[in-house]
Order: structure tokens, then sequence, then C-alpha cells
């Protein structure tokens, strides 16, 4: 399942997840499940095959609900009279029991807090025989939670609602379409039947096996071939008008094509285009053909309405459609990168995660580690000019390498038990931690060790599950001589414990020792946390060996490393292109020693993803007080001639985090300068009037660069984009589909005219269809200079206005671009609209993670006794309250995280530092006058 990523979410914003739920055990004397958690028990009974029969109606899809029924081909492998299924939602009119002449009767109880529904017999089932359970029941199409077997909508040519039934099962939402054993290491295989109108088609998981027309009701019936042996939350099954791109076939054969709704067949070409080049790419990595793993079909399906970015159901991937569409007039580059990247990590995860499955969700990482790492892997294989490997540093490892350094993080494997814990697992430590640790185990086994340790861990395990340590006993065969250990001894503490190491180094004379500690952003040193860590490294005496990637040393639980220089050697930077899964952190000598590199003519040779560790290390041992912010912002000097995309997205997250945790202005003012000098020459590179999308990388650059400018109200930059928006509002010239994002959002902030510019850029988001346009808009709106506006503009993500899963780039538009006053806009929306957000979600989840990520932004007192007011509101569900007292202690660490800030700014900020505040100076001139005089003539 992919996770939408936004370059432009690095521009002063960042942001978080989570949840938690309490199950209730049943409690029976054949024990039908564990008594220690909330899984089912595998010591009973197993599935092998399902047959299910679906009927959605034209009247069924206009009231949202459908019928089913399932038949289950059941293993006993204990004697019992009682046993456990997973339903939610669902009314089960009937069930029956039979097998192995089987008289007795069978009741089901109702699902419990669990989804459990016990089936109980009033004669037991044996060991080893088979039985059939048959249940009939109805269900609902949601419209709020997109979750299970649910409802989409889109309007057609005329301004019709067209219905459609679609599916997301990972993690738990397959029981909502069908009674079943919902759980990853339950695999069977289905036959799956659907009726349906006669004006609709019907796609699943594997290729029509036979099709009968009712004509005389108006509807179809299609029985689709038997799928692979597989777990229940990858079955997929859609029932829609869409019209799909012609077929085209992989290397292996594959047929492959892309589904959406009318009128965007031309606009799905660049998905078809990117599904063929990743299957063939996985069948070149794996040696392994998609068509040899079970399923004989692979179709792409773009969903208006869909929570998760991306569902890698077997046969049947589906997306959002910001994730599949692209209109090569309109969409910028950075959403054609995102077409590629996320079509291959849904056809990764045909091998990772359909093909071999985890055993349980503890182990998220599993599969979400590994098609993150082919995300960018396998579509750099086609766009090497994209420089994917490079992105993957600073989008998965230093990204994560933040997140994983608060004392809260959690292991790569987790045990999780209650439906909450399941879904917490769905964070950044699963996905990039997760493909960062994968990224540095190839590094150190080498390409051709990695790709024969998947080829066997993936034929091990055939249409089977797998853990972490069968994982890592498969490469043990192809391992390197200098490994310390067994893998799955070397790998324990990167899977099992939580954080990484930070690695010291201390020069003596030609010695170099390196040691390491686990890094925490908190003063902590209580966790005595060590790895196995597979060193690289580069000297001055061959800056050429930047690429190189090969383990030098290994840093052991037990034992430091003494690196010995030569002569030659000036300086030494550790963990080239940043594959090691760790911080560096030089003493005073070596860091002297790579700062005047740095600043010599061409950087010393210093590679740029070396530069860009630097920075980004450099950053976080200030945030976490290992180094102060004055010698940090000095050493970043270098940068005023550096236009390396690399190094600045590294400084921009740092310096976003500084201007996020800021609130004094006598910080703020003169620390926004610093960084637009420090920008001058980067701004050079990529004029606004220059653009070539052609090159992918410049674009990137070109972008995030000008975001910056424009925020920071870089003059040459807020002219550029305001006129290009006059032009917009005044001549329909529509800005550069690269651009547009700082266009809409300066023009809007910088408007003479609020309300008629408003209204102009909010008509264009209601008659446009193509959804990266309108999401492109509504992350601009929030920035309109007028609070009033801000908030009619927010009461709009409560219509119908705005696709649900939109709602979240309305609401950080507005608490993310306007300073505080926007979190101030936020917090009376919240107070004014409350009660409206169940009425419209169906639920309390979107305001509380509302709240949650507004405390997030709060940085004054004001702000928080707004919240503890709130909390005093009469009637207010008990949730809400929860998340406003975690709001309001988050805001509170805020405070005192901005307070210690501000006072370590200061000293590079302060009146006696080159980077002084004038008025500040002039009021301490004025005083030593006054004082002067006082003595002088009284």
């Amino acid at each position: 399942m992919w996770r939408l990523l936004c370059i432009l979410a690095l521009v002063i914003s960042s942001e978080a997840r989570p949840k938690k739920y309490a199950g209730i055990p049943l409690q029976k004397p054949v024990s039908p499940r564990a008594s220690t958690d909330n899984r089912l028990n595998k010591t009973l009974v197993k599935p092998s095959n399902y047959a299910l029969d679906l009927k959605v109606t034209k009247d069924n899809l206009d009231k949202g609900e459908f019928s089913g029924a399932v038949t289950i081909t059941l293993n006993v492998l204990k004697d019992t009279d009682s046993f456990v299924i997973h339903a939610k939602a669902l009314n089960i009119s009937t069930v029956t029991l039979t097998g192995n002449n089987y008289a007795g009767t069978v009741t089901a109880e109702d699902a419990d807090a669990n989804d459990f529904v016990t089936i109980t017999g009033s004669k037991n089932i044996t060991k080893g025989d088979n039985y059939i359970l048959k249940i009939d029941y109805t269900g609902v199409l949601s419209d709020t939670d997109m979750d299970g077997f649910y409802r989409s909508s889109y309007k057609d040519a005329d301004g019709n609602t067209k219905y459609l039934a679609t599916t997301q099962f990972e993690q738990t939402g397959a029981r909502r379409a069908f009674p079943c054993f919902d759980e990853p290491s339950f695999k069977a295989t289905f036959d799956i039947t659907i009726t349906y109108p006669d004006t609709s088609t019907a796609l699943s998981n594997t290729e029509p096996k036979k099709t009968r027309s009712d004509a005389e009701n108006g509807l179809v019936t299609v029985a689709f071939k038997t799928t692979p042996k597989m777990s229940t939350y990858l079955i997929a099954f859609i029932v829609s008008e869409f019209e799909c791109t012609d077929i085209k076939k992989a290397d292996d054969g594959t047929p492959t094509s892309v589904c959406g709704r009318p009128g965007t067949k031309e606009t799905l070409s660049n998905a078809l285009k990117a599904g063929i080049e990743a299957l063939n790419t996985m069948k070149t990595f794996t040696n392994i053909a998609y068509g040899a793993l079970g399923n004989k079909k692979m179709t792409q399906a773009a969903i208006p309405d869909f929570a998760t970015g991306a569902m890698e159901n077997w046969g049947l991937a589906t997306y959002r459609e910001t994730d599949l569409i692209w209109d090569k007039d309109q969409s910028s580059n950075y959403y054609q990168e995102v077409v590629y990247t996320a079509v291959a990590h849904e056809l990764a995860h045909q091998w990772f995660g359909d093909y071999v499955t985890i055993d349980s969700w503890s182990d998220l990482f599993l599969k979400e580690g590994f098609a993150t790492y082919f995300e960018y892997h396998s579509a750099a294989q086609v766009h090497k000019d994209w420089q994917l490997e490079k992105q993957f540093v600073l989008e998965q490892v230093q990204t994560i390498l933040v997140t994983d350094s608060r004392k809260d993080s959690e292991a790569l494997s987790y045990n999780t038990s209650d439906l909450g814990e399941i879904e917490s697992r769905y964070n950044d430590v699963s996905y990039s931690k997760g493909s960062a640790v994968l990224k540095m185990l190839q590094s150190f086994l080498g390409l051709k060790n990695f790709k024969k340790g998947l080829n066997k861990y993936l034929t091990d395990h055939a249409q089977n599950v797998a853990t972490p340590d069968e994982l890592w006993s498969s490469f043990e065969d192809f391992k390197p001589k200098d490994v310390p250990d067994k893998l799955t001894v070397v790998m324990d503490n990167w899977t099992k414990k939580a954080g990484y190491p930070l690695l010291s180094l201390t020069q003596n004379e030609a010695n170099i020792t390196v040691t390491q500690q686990r890094f925490l952003l908190s003063d902590d040193d209580s966790d005595y946390t060590k790895w196995y860590v597979p060193i690289t490294y580069t000297t001055s005496a061959d800056p050429s060996k930047f690429t190189e990637t090969t383990t030098k040393q290994w840093l052991t639980p037990d034992t430091n490393v003494t690196i010995v220089l030569d002569k030659k050697d000036n300086w030494i930077i550790l963990n080239n292109q940043q594959v090691g899964y760790y911080r560096v952190n030089y003493d005073k000598t070596l860091l002297a020693k790579i700062k005047d590199a740095l600043n010599s003519d061409g950087q010393g040779k210093i590679d740029e993803i070396s530069r860009s560790q630097l920075v980004d290390d450099q950053l976080n041992f200030a945030r976490a007080g290992k180094a102060e912010y004055a010698d940090v912002l000095k050493f970043l000097e270098f940068m005023k001639n550096d236009n390396s995309y690399y190094t600045w997205y590294s400084a921009f997250e740092g310096f976003s985090y500084l201007l996020k945790r800021t609130n004094d202005d006598k910080i703020r003012t003169p620390l926004k300068k610093y960084v637009k000098d420090l920008m001058e020459s980067l701004l050079v590179s990529v004029p606004f009037t220059t653009e070539n999308p052609k090159a992918q990388i410049y674009t990137l650059k070109q972008v995030l660069a000008l975001t910056w400018a424009c925020n920071l109200g870089e003059e040459n930059c807020v002219n550029n984009a305001t006129a290009a928006f006059t032009s917009y509002t005044t001549d329909d010239k529509i800005p550069s589909r690269n651009l547009k994002s700082i266009v809409y959002c300066t023009g809007l902030k910088n408007s003479k005219n609020s309300t008629n510019d408003y209204d102009f850029l909010y008509n264009k988001y209601l008659s446009t269809d193509l959804a990266t346009e309108q999401v492109t808009i509504l992350e601009a709106l929030g920035c309109i200079n007028n609070s009033t506006i801000r908030q009619e503009y927010l009461k709009v993500a409560l219509t119908d206005k705005v696709r649900i899963h939109n709602v979240d780039f309305v609401f950080k538009s507005v608490y993310s671009n306007n300073e505080k006053e926007g979190v101030n806009d936020m917090l009376q929306f919240i107070q004014n609209n409350y009660q409206d957000f169940e009425k419209h979600f169906g639920t309390q989840s979107t305001l509380t993670s509302l709240i949650s990520k507004v405390g997030d932004w709060i940085t004054n007192q004001d702000q928080i006794d707004t919240l503890n007011e709130f909390l005093k509101t009469y009637g207010l569900d008990a949730s809400i309250k929860e998340a406003v007292k975690t709001a309001v202690a988050s805001a509170t660490t805020n405070l005192k995280e901005i307070s210690t800030l501000e006072g370590k700014l200061k000293d590079y900020f302060g009146p006696t530092s080159g980077a002084s505040i004038n008025t500040y100076h002039l009021v301490n001139l004025a005083l030593i006058g006054v004082v002067y005089l006082f003595f002088n003539f009284f």
C-alpha cells in the first residue's frame, strides 16, 4: 500500500500519524482463539477455498447496499465444536455447515468488538476432515469509510452522478465484504462470481472465466478464474462503467491494462507504460516472471474516492486518481514521477506481499520495506535521469532518521494484537526504515548476492507466508566472508530494536577511532543498544571512491573500529551514498578539515550526497544539543556556492524545523534573511523564467527553490509569481504546469482583491475533473490573505465539493501556509464547526486527527488557552476531549522546545553577531547614550 509523498511538504511544514484501539476477548471452553491476544487461533480450522457470490444491482448502487453468499471449504486441524471467523457491518441471515455426514445444527454469534463471529455447532467437527461453511448475508456500500466494499462516485460528461462499487481490504476490510478468516496467514484460493447491471462491467483479481446475461432483469453474471493461494486483504472487485486502455503485454506475455472513469483513457497511458516496465524490471531483478507467480493478468484502476495512495491487490491494483492519471499538458513533472513510483511500489508487492506474504501485521516492513525499496530502484531502471536512487536517500533515509531518533520510536518488528495496533504499524518506520535497512543489506551483501538471496526467499516461500528471520536466512549462503556473524544475528537489533546508531569519529594522529551509541533527539543516554554496522568511507586522497559502497570495516556491538589514515589523507567522510542507516559525528579537528574542503573550489570534490548527509547530520546534531547552532549555521555557509538539489533539500528540511519552532520575530526575521542570503546562487541557477521540463532534477530543484523563495518574500520570485497569477485571472493565461503551485499560492498571499482572486481560483477547482489540478488548487486556496475567506474555505471541506480523501489538503493549506494566523483560523473553525464533522464524515476520527495535527503547529500560549477553553464545551465527545488533551500536551512541549531553540539561535542571531538585528542594536546604542548623558550631565 503506497503512501503519497509530496516534495512540497518540505516547505515550512512536516507531519506525523498513528492511533490506538482496545479489544475485548471472548472466552470459550475450547478456546476458539488464543487467549493471549486478539488474533485467530491457527490450531483449529483453516480455509482452503472461498466461493464468493456477490450481487450489486442498479438499485443496490443507488441505495448503497449489496448481498452475498460465501462458501468456505474448511480443513479441520483439531476436534472442536466452535471456531471463530471475522465479519463487520454484515447482516448474516443463514449459516450452514456440511461435510463428513455432519448432521448437527450451527449458530453464529453477532460480531464482537474485535469483529469476531463465533460459529458453534451442536456436534464436534473432526480433525483431518473437510467441511463446507456457507453463509448468506447483506452489507452496506459506505460513502464515507472508503474501507471494505464501498461506494465511490463521479460526474459524467452531462453532470449526472455515477456510482461504482469498489474495495479496499488492507488491513481488515475484507470482513466488511464477506465473512472470512481475515488475517494474512490464512491464505486460500478464491472463486469469485459477481452479478451486476448490464450497463456496467466487473473487474476482479483474475480474468473472467464465464459470463451469462439476464436481459429480462438487466443483469450480467461473471465468474472469474480461481485465484492463486492468497490472503483476504489482497482480494479486490470493482463494479463500474470504467473504460480501460488497450491491453499491452509485458515481456513474459502478461496482459496489462489500466482502467478509469470515462474520459480518462488518454491520461492513463503513462501508467500503462509504467506498469509494463515495472513488471519487466521485477522479472529481471528476481529472476521470476510475474506470470510464474500464479496470476495471468495485471489490471490497474484509478478510483475517484480512495483513502490510501494505492493498493497492491493481486492482479487488480487500485490507486487514487492523482497516483495513476497524468495529463502531459496540465500535470507537473512531480506527478509524473508519482505515477511511476506508485506503480513500481504496488507491482513490487505482487512478489513481496502477494506471492510471499507476511505472517502477521507485526512484521509489516517485510512487504512495505521491499515495496518502498523497489519504488525507487525499479523506476530508476527506466528513468535513469530522474536519479531516483539519490532521491531515495532524501525522501526515505533522511526523513526516517528524524522520526526514528525519538524516544518513543518503534522497532521494525513490533507485536500487534488489536485493530488499532495493526493500523499504527502503517507508519514511516515500516515503510522508510524498512526500505533503508534493506538498502543497507543490499549494500553490504553486494547487488548480485542480494538478488540471489531474494530469489531463494521467494522460491522457498512461494504462495506462503514468511518471517524476518526466514528472509535473513535466505541470504546466508550468499553473504561475503567479512560479515561478522550469521545474518539472523547481524540483523537482529536492526529489526527488533528501535532507533539507530550515531558513529562518533575521534582522531589521534593517523588513527581514527569509531565508536557507537544510539542517537536520540532528546538528552537521554539511557539506551545502550548497539548494532553491527557496515562502514564505508572516502578520503581526500581519492574522492572518486564516493560511489563505492562495498563495506570496508564492520563496527560490532562489542568492539570499536580504528581506521588508519594515509599521510596523503587530509579528510575522511563515512557512509558513501548514505547506504548505511546511521549518522556520523566528527570531532572538531576532522570537521574543520571537511569544512575547509567544502569551502574550497569544487567543494573539495566531496560528492553531493555526502554533502547532503553532512548538512542533514549537522542540523540534527544542533537540534539534539550535540552541536551549537552558531557553529552549524557557520558550517552551512559553504552552501552559498552549492547549487545541488540534494544539499538544498536537506538544508530546507532543517530550516523548516527552525521556522516551525521559532516564534520571536527577533529570531525569525534574521533567520529568514540568513536563508535568503544563502540561496542567492541557488536562485540564479533556476530562474523563474527559465524552465526545462525535460530535465527532472532541474525542475524539482526549481520548484523547491522558488517555493521557498516566494514563501520567504524574495522580491523577484514574488513579482514573477504574482504577475503570472494576474495573467491567469485577467487573460486566462494558464501558468506553467510545473510552477502553478507557486503561482497560485503566491498570487493569493499577495492579492489586492482577495474575494475576486479566491473566487476565480475556487471556480477553476470546481470546473476541472483532473485530480492533480484539483489537489494543486486545494493546496493553494488556503494561502489567501484574508481570514474571513479562509474560514469560508475551511467550511467547504465539510461539503461534497471536496472528496473525503482530499480534506486534509484543505486543512493543511490553512494551518501551514499562514504562520500563527493560520493556526488561529483552524482553532476557530474547530470550535465553531466541530459538531458538523461526524455528520459529514460519519465518524469523529477526521476531527480528532485534525486536532492532533494542529496541536503540532501551535507556537504560543494564547493558542493553548483556546484549546483549553474548547475543552470546557458542554457535551463534547470523549474522543474529542482526549484529542484536545493530547494536543495541549504536544503544544506545551512545543513551547518549551521553542524557548530552548530560540535561546540557542540567539548565539548566532543575537545583537553582537554578524547577523545582528539593526533595531535591537540601535536600542542598545540609545541606552548607552542615555547612561552616558546621565553620568556626565547630572
